[in-house]
């Protein structure tokens, strides 16, 4: 790129202050952290949670690995966990930022430990754990994870490009949610199957100019006000003081209209994740999990009037 060009016209305008992960190896997606782990670590065989993304599998079919499912209890824990051999890793996930308790008891047991935090951005690595964080589920940036390893890869990669992947953040910005979502989707066709690089200079700016302790004021002020207001509802049991910047609020009803009336209402809620209920059966803990958890948005974007529309769409229906 050369020297730096002083003057002329302006770029996009953004503060440089601090990465939350400042530190940390910043690569282009978390499936990509995942592969660098695996391939650093020379693993054979991997042991992962049936309730996951079927993301989670393209790194590991890209190197050919072993691969077992493990099931998980109601409680969000795995169950029956089999001993590992030194080339075997077992990755657990930090379901939406309410496992890191859970997951900090494990990691004094467990060897080869993997943590995927892509549900839970604000909860800091362990020591001499394997962890990695996905940065575009709780910000608009276009791609970018954080990996914290202590073993590292002996190459370098290119760095990634996202100026011509922000068209989607921009029409919602400018034109709401539906305008974007068409180049949303196609962004996320784009992530599929990338090689490892390194997150790209526009991704990293974005991140470094974050308020990040007004986000996880808001996150929680709103998680805990939905859960202050739905715990009656909900058949997830956890405690909201151990929540620390969640994802998403996991509302779970057994009420197959709530999520079509909510997305008609135009509050708009992801299923994790559809792959599950393809492939599990009806009666398997996370067949149901993936049913008929609802996970409401709670982020920075929002305040306590919006979780007031949301819980008066759900107490329509239930």
């Amino acid at each position: 790129m050369g020297q730096r060009s002083i003057g002329g016209y302006f770029e996009l305008e953004s503060r440089f202050e601090s990465e939350y992960h400042a530190g940390l190896v910043r690569l282009n997606s978390g499936r990509n952290c995942l592969e660098y782990i695996l391939r650093a670590n020379h693993y054979r065989k991997i042991y992962l949670p049936v309730y996951s993304c079927s993301a989670l599998l393209e790194p590991i079919l890209k190197l050919n690995l072993e691969f077992e499912w493990y099931a998980i209890s109601s409680d969000l824990e795995p169950i029956q966990l089999k001993p590992l051999k030194e080339d075997e890793c077992l990755l657990v996930i930090n379901y939406f930022g309410l496992k890191g308790r859970y997951i900090a008891e494990l990691s004094k047991m467990a060897i080869n430990l993997i943590v995927d935090n892509s549900q839970a951005f604000f909860e800091l690595p362990l020591p001499k754990v394997d962890t990695f964080y996905s940065a575009r589920k709780f910000f608009g940036v276009p791609d970018g994870a954080y990996l914290s390893t202590n073993l590292f890869l002996e190459e370098e990669f290119e760095k990634e490009v996202s100026w011509n992947r922000t068209e989607h953040l921009l029409r919602r910005f400018e034109n709401g949610a539906m305008d974007g979502y068409s180049r949303f989707l196609k962004n996320e066709e784009y992530l599929c199957g990338l090689p490892i690089k390194y997150m790209s200079n526009f991704t990293t700016r974005i991140l470094a100019g974050i308020n990040y302790k007004s986000v996880v004021t808001r996150r929680n002020q709103n998680f805990q006000y939905l859960n202050l207001k739905l715990k009656h509802k909900n058949n997830l049991s956890f405690s909201d003081t151990e929540i620390d910047g969640p994802m998403t609020y996991p509302l779970y009803v057994e009420k197959d209209s709530l999520r079509e009336e909510l997305i008609k209402q135009e509050i708009f809620v992801p299923t994790y994740w559809p792959n599950i209920l393809e492939n599990s059966k009806a009666d398997q803990v996370e067949y149901q999990l993936s049913k008929y958890i609802i996970p409401l948005p709670v982020d920075q974007r929002y305040g306590l009037l919006d979780m007031d529309r949301i819980c008066n769409v759900i107490n329509s229906v239930l």
